[in-house]
């Protein structure tokens, strides 16, 4: 759970390689019970990340666990970054 806990600070590292380096890494946890912050992490950084590469890297993560999008989220009322 410590690599998981670390991965996901990650996606918020001011470093674009870092971000990228910590999607990678999370993909071999998306089949996991509790993958569901996962999906959800992946979901907001596909929508909100200021760099292209890294918002396209998340989606195809995102899509890769098999999970749709859900709709009509709305982040600014989510409080959960």
């Amino acid at each position: 759970m410590d690599e998981l806990t670390t991965l996901l600070e990650l996606l918020s590292n001011r470093s674009v390689m870092k971000r990228k380096e910590a999607i990678r890494r999370l993909h071999a946890h998306v089949h996991r019970q509790d993958a569901y912050l996962i999906g959800l992490s992946l979901h907001y950084v596909s929508e909100h990340d200021p760099a292209y590469t890294v918002r396209n890297l998340a989606r195809q993560a995102f899509y890769r666990m098999g999970v749709s999008p859900p709709t009509g989220t709305v982040w600014d009322e989510a409080y959960a970054f």
